[in-house]
Protein backbone atom coordinates (compact mmCIF):
# COMPACT_ATOMS: atom_id res chain seq x y z
CA UNK A 1 0.00 0.00 0.00
CA UNK A 2 2.73 2.12 0.65
CA UNK A 3 4.18 2.04 -2.81
CA UNK A 4 1.17 4.43 -4.49
CA UNK A 5 1.81 6.76 -1.72
CA UNK A 6 5.70 7.05 -2.94
CA UNK A 7 4.31 6.99 -6.56
CA UNK A 8 2.08 9.76 -5.77
CA UNK A 9 5.09 11.88 -4.04
CA UNK A 10 6.70 11.57 -7.77
CA UNK A 11 4.09 12.88 -9.49
CA UNK A 12 3.37 15.98 -6.94
CA UNK A 13 7.88 16.15 -7.68
CA UNK A 14 7.14 16.40 -10.99
CA UNK A 15 4.30 19.06 -11.03
CA UNK A 16 6.04 21.66 -8.61
CA UNK A 17 9.57 21.22 -10.20
CA UNK A 18 11.82 20.69 -13.36
CA UNK A 19 12.85 16.84 -12.21
CA UNK A 20 12.79 14.65 -14.47
CA UNK A 21 11.14 10.79 -13.72
CA UNK A 22 15.05 8.88 -13.76
CA UNK A 23 16.33 11.08 -11.30
CA UNK A 24 13.29 10.70 -8.74
CA UNK A 25 13.91 6.80 -9.24
CA UNK A 26 17.45 7.57 -8.71
CA UNK A 27 16.93 9.86 -5.84
CA UNK A 28 14.73 7.54 -3.97
CA UNK A 29 17.39 4.08 -3.90
CA UNK A 30 19.90 6.83 -3.41
CA UNK A 31 18.40 8.13 0.14
CA UNK A 32 17.28 4.64 0.73
CA UNK A 33 20.82 3.26 0.47
CA UNK A 34 22.37 6.43 2.50
CA UNK A 35 19.68 5.52 5.46
CA UNK A 36 19.77 2.36 5.26
CA UNK A 37 23.47 1.52 5.04
CA UNK A 38 24.66 4.07 8.19
CA UNK A 39 22.02 1.91 10.27
CA UNK A 40 23.07 -1.49 8.96
CA UNK A 41 26.82 0.13 9.71
CA UNK A 42 25.65 1.49 13.28
CA UNK A 43 24.11 -1.47 14.56
CA UNK A 44 26.48 -4.20 12.59
CA UNK A 45 23.76 -5.99 10.85
CA UNK A 46 25.75 -6.44 7.54
CA UNK A 47 26.47 -10.76 7.73
CA UNK A 48 30.22 -10.97 8.72
CA UNK A 49 32.80 -11.50 7.37
CA UNK A 50 31.37 -9.09 4.62
CA UNK A 51 33.99 -9.48 2.21
CA UNK A 52 33.59 -13.16 1.76
CA UNK A 53 30.04 -13.38 2.27
CA UNK A 54 29.48 -14.27 -1.66
CA UNK A 55 25.89 -15.93 -1.49
CA UNK A 56 24.43 -12.43 0.60
CA UNK A 57 26.24 -10.06 -2.12
CA UNK A 58 25.20 -12.26 -5.22
CA UNK A 59 21.10 -12.72 -4.40
CA UNK A 60 21.20 -8.62 -2.94
CA UNK A 61 22.70 -7.71 -6.38
CA UNK A 62 20.30 -9.45 -8.30
CA UNK A 63 17.53 -8.17 -6.31
CA UNK A 64 19.06 -4.57 -6.23
CA UNK A 65 19.36 -4.98 -10.81
CA UNK A 66 15.81 -5.83 -11.09
CA UNK A 67 14.34 -3.29 -8.80
CA UNK A 68 16.28 -0.63 -11.07
CA UNK A 69 15.17 -2.60 -14.05
CA UNK A 70 11.80 -2.29 -12.77
CA UNK A 71 11.84 1.81 -12.01
CA UNK A 72 13.53 2.23 -15.26
CA UNK A 73 11.17 0.19 -17.33
CA UNK A 74 7.71 1.53 -15.82
CA UNK A 75 9.34 5.35 -16.43
CA UNK A 76 9.73 4.41 -20.02
CA UNK A 77 6.22 2.84 -20.82
CA UNK A 78 4.23 6.06 -18.45
CA UNK A 79 5.87 7.95 -21.00
CA UNK A 80 4.75 6.46 -24.40
CA UNK A 81 1.36 4.38 -23.32
CA UNK A 82 -1.31 5.83 -20.97
CA UNK A 83 -1.55 4.81 -17.55
CA UNK A 84 -4.14 2.65 -17.41
CA UNK A 85 -2.86 0.52 -20.35
CA UNK A 86 0.66 0.87 -18.74
CA UNK A 87 -0.63 -0.59 -15.21
CA UNK A 88 -2.18 -3.36 -17.17
CA UNK A 89 0.74 -4.99 -18.37
CA UNK A 90 2.83 -4.49 -15.73
CA UNK A 91 -0.01 -6.22 -13.10
CA UNK A 92 0.90 -9.86 -14.99
CA UNK A 93 3.90 -9.43 -12.24
CA UNK A 94 2.05 -11.21 -9.46
CA UNK A 95 1.48 -14.58 -11.99
CA UNK A 96 4.81 -14.39 -13.30
CA UNK A 97 6.15 -14.43 -9.19
CA UNK A 98 4.17 -17.62 -9.00
CA UNK A 99 5.39 -19.02 -12.00
CA UNK A 100 9.18 -18.50 -11.59
CA UNK A 101 8.54 -19.85 -7.88
CA UNK A 102 7.73 -23.14 -8.78
CA UNK A 103 10.59 -23.00 -11.50
CA UNK A 104 13.47 -22.18 -9.41
CA UNK A 105 12.46 -22.46 -5.45
CA UNK A 106 9.88 -25.43 -5.58
CA UNK A 107 7.01 -23.42 -4.14
CA UNK A 108 4.05 -25.36 -5.28
CA UNK A 109 0.86 -22.74 -5.71
CA UNK A 110 -2.46 -24.47 -5.27
CA UNK A 111 -5.68 -24.17 -7.29
CA UNK A 112 -6.92 -21.68 -4.87
CA UNK A 113 -3.49 -19.95 -5.48
CA UNK A 114 -4.26 -19.49 -8.80
CA UNK A 115 -7.17 -18.88 -8.75
CA UNK A 116 -6.71 -15.85 -6.69
CA UNK A 117 -4.03 -14.80 -8.91
CA UNK A 118 -6.74 -14.66 -12.20
CA UNK A 119 -9.33 -13.20 -9.60
CA UNK A 120 -7.30 -10.35 -8.82
CA UNK A 121 -6.14 -9.68 -11.99
CA UNK A 122 -9.66 -9.28 -13.12
CA UNK A 123 -10.20 -6.70 -10.86
CA UNK A 124 -7.10 -4.87 -12.44
CA UNK A 125 -8.75 -5.09 -15.57
CA UNK A 126 -11.72 -3.35 -14.51
CA UNK A 127 -10.02 -1.03 -12.98
CA UNK A 128 -7.31 0.27 -15.07
CA UNK A 129 -9.87 -0.39 -18.06
CA UNK A 130 -6.88 -0.88 -20.93
CA UNK A 131 -8.06 0.59 -24.42
CA UNK A 132 -6.73 -2.59 -25.93
CA UNK A 133 -4.10 -0.90 -28.32
CA UNK A 134 -1.13 -2.27 -28.30
CA UNK A 135 1.07 1.69 -27.92
CA UNK A 136 4.81 1.69 -27.86
CA UNK A 137 4.94 2.11 -23.63
CA UNK A 138 3.39 -1.17 -23.68
CA UNK A 139 6.46 -3.88 -24.25
CA UNK A 140 8.12 -1.66 -21.54
CA UNK A 141 5.20 -2.00 -19.71
CA UNK A 142 5.30 -5.56 -19.79
CA UNK A 143 9.48 -5.83 -19.63
CA UNK A 144 8.52 -3.80 -15.64
CA UNK A 145 5.76 -6.24 -14.86
CA UNK A 146 8.56 -9.43 -15.65
CA UNK A 147 11.07 -7.92 -13.53
CA UNK A 148 8.85 -6.77 -10.97
CA UNK A 149 7.65 -10.40 -10.74
CA UNK A 150 11.59 -11.86 -10.91
CA UNK A 151 12.14 -9.11 -8.14
CA UNK A 152 9.19 -10.85 -5.60
CA UNK A 153 10.62 -14.50 -6.27
CA UNK A 154 14.28 -13.39 -6.03
CA UNK A 155 12.96 -11.76 -2.51
CA UNK A 156 11.74 -14.64 -1.44
CA UNK A 157 15.04 -16.65 -2.33
CA UNK A 158 17.29 -13.86 -0.83
CA UNK A 159 15.28 -14.29 2.67
CA UNK A 160 17.22 -15.65 5.59
CA UNK A 161 20.58 -14.18 4.05
CA UNK A 162 20.78 -11.49 6.66
CA UNK A 163 18.71 -9.22 8.45
CA UNK A 164 15.56 -7.53 6.92
CA UNK A 165 17.60 -4.03 7.12
CA UNK A 166 20.95 -5.30 5.80
CA UNK A 167 19.34 -6.86 2.60
CA UNK A 168 17.04 -3.77 1.79
CA UNK A 169 20.91 -1.71 2.13
CA UNK A 170 22.63 -3.95 -0.41
CA UNK A 171 19.48 -4.00 -2.58
CA UNK A 172 19.00 0.04 -2.54
CA UNK A 173 23.02 -0.10 -3.14
CA UNK A 174 23.32 -1.86 -6.13
CA UNK A 175 19.87 -0.02 -7.34
CA UNK A 176 21.44 3.29 -7.10
CA UNK A 177 24.78 2.31 -8.93
CA UNK A 178 22.43 0.76 -11.94
CA UNK A 179 20.97 4.53 -11.74
CA UNK A 180 23.59 6.06 -11.05
CA UNK A 181 23.51 7.67 -14.87
CA UNK A 182 20.28 9.12 -14.85
CA UNK A 183 20.36 10.58 -11.22
CA UNK A 184 23.56 12.76 -11.18
CA UNK A 185 23.77 14.60 -14.05
CA UNK A 186 20.19 15.90 -13.29
CA UNK A 187 21.72 16.83 -9.89
CA UNK A 188 24.03 18.47 -11.49
CA UNK A 189 22.52 20.76 -13.77
CA UNK A 190 18.95 21.01 -11.57
CA UNK A 191 20.13 21.42 -8.09
CA UNK A 192 18.78 20.62 -5.31
CA UNK A 193 14.73 21.34 -5.03
CA UNK A 194 12.03 20.42 -3.61
CA UNK A 195 14.21 18.29 -0.83
CA UNK A 196 10.92 17.89 1.39
CA UNK A 197 8.82 15.73 -1.04
CA UNK A 198 11.97 14.00 -2.33
CA UNK A 199 12.62 12.79 0.98
CA UNK A 200 9.05 11.67 1.60
CA UNK A 201 8.96 9.91 -2.09
CA UNK A 202 12.06 7.96 -0.87
CA UNK A 203 10.81 7.38 2.91
CA UNK A 204 7.29 5.48 1.33
CA UNK A 205 9.42 3.57 -1.17
CA UNK A 206 11.88 2.00 1.63
CA UNK A 207 8.70 1.60 3.97
CA UNK A 208 7.36 -0.82 1.15
CA UNK A 209 10.25 -2.64 -0.08
CA UNK A 210 11.10 -3.37 4.06
CA UNK A 211 7.61 -4.43 4.51
CA UNK A 212 8.08 -6.50 1.41
CA UNK A 213 11.84 -8.30 2.67
CA UNK A 214 9.61 -9.20 6.03
CA UNK A 215 6.38 -10.54 4.31
CA UNK A 216 8.65 -13.06 1.92
CA UNK A 217 10.57 -14.48 4.57
CA UNK A 218 7.41 -15.60 6.19
CA UNK A 219 5.29 -16.88 3.10
CA UNK A 220 5.82 -18.00 -0.20
CA UNK A 221 5.27 -15.98 -3.36
CA UNK A 222 1.75 -17.63 -4.41
CA UNK A 223 0.30 -16.44 -1.25
CA UNK A 224 1.13 -12.75 -1.53
CA UNK A 225 0.78 -12.47 -5.15
CA UNK A 226 -2.93 -11.07 -5.10
CA UNK A 227 -1.83 -9.03 -2.21
CA UNK A 228 0.18 -6.84 -4.63
CA UNK A 229 -3.14 -5.84 -6.30
CA UNK A 230 -3.76 -3.54 -3.34
CA UNK A 231 -1.26 -1.52 -4.85
CA UNK A 232 -3.93 -0.28 -6.95
CA UNK A 233 -6.56 0.27 -4.05
CA UNK A 234 -4.21 2.42 -2.28
CA UNK A 235 -3.35 4.19 -5.97
CA UNK A 236 -7.35 4.69 -6.04
CA UNK A 237 -7.45 6.33 -2.73
CA UNK A 238 -4.83 8.91 -3.02
CA UNK A 239 -5.92 9.68 -6.61
CA UNK A 240 -9.45 10.37 -4.73
CA UNK A 241 -7.80 12.67 -1.87
CA UNK A 242 -4.69 14.36 -3.52
CA UNK A 243 -5.44 14.53 -7.07
CA UNK A 244 -9.41 14.21 -7.39
CA UNK A 245 -9.56 11.26 -9.62
CA UNK A 246 -12.80 9.62 -8.43
CA UNK A 247 -13.16 6.36 -9.97
CA UNK A 248 -15.93 5.15 -12.42
CA UNK A 249 -18.47 2.34 -11.19
CA UNK A 250 -16.74 -0.25 -13.21
CA UNK A 251 -13.50 0.32 -11.05
CA UNK A 252 -15.19 0.79 -7.92
CA UNK A 253 -16.46 -2.54 -8.47
CA UNK A 254 -13.04 -4.14 -9.20
CA UNK A 255 -11.52 -2.42 -6.34
CA UNK A 256 -13.53 -4.08 -3.98
CA UNK A 257 -12.92 -7.26 -6.08
CA UNK A 258 -9.01 -7.01 -5.46
CA UNK A 259 -9.98 -6.67 -1.36
CA UNK A 260 -12.17 -9.20 -1.50
CA UNK A 261 -9.29 -11.37 -3.05
CA UNK A 262 -6.93 -10.47 -0.80
CA UNK A 263 -9.27 -11.88 2.18
CA UNK A 264 -10.30 -14.77 0.61
CA UNK A 265 -6.42 -16.08 -0.20
CA UNK A 266 -5.74 -15.09 3.94
CA UNK A 267 -9.03 -16.88 5.14
CA UNK A 268 -7.92 -19.65 2.68
CA UNK A 269 -4.44 -20.02 4.11
CA UNK A 270 -5.46 -19.43 7.42
CA UNK A 271 -8.22 -22.86 7.11
CA UNK A 272 -5.72 -25.03 5.36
Amino acid sequence: MCIPLGDASAKHIQNISAYQPGFIAWSRFAIGAVISVSWVLITRQLPTPISKNRTFWFRQSVRGVLIAGVVYCIINAVGLSPMADVFGAFFIGPGISVILAQLFLGIKATRTDWFAVFLGFIGVLMVVQPTGEIGLGIPWALASGCCYGAFLVATRWAAGTAAPMAQMAAQFFVATLCLTPLGIPELITQGLLVPGWVLTAAAFSATANLCSIMALSQVGNAVLAPVVYLQLVSAALVGMFAFNETPNQLATIGLLLIIATGFFQALSRRQA
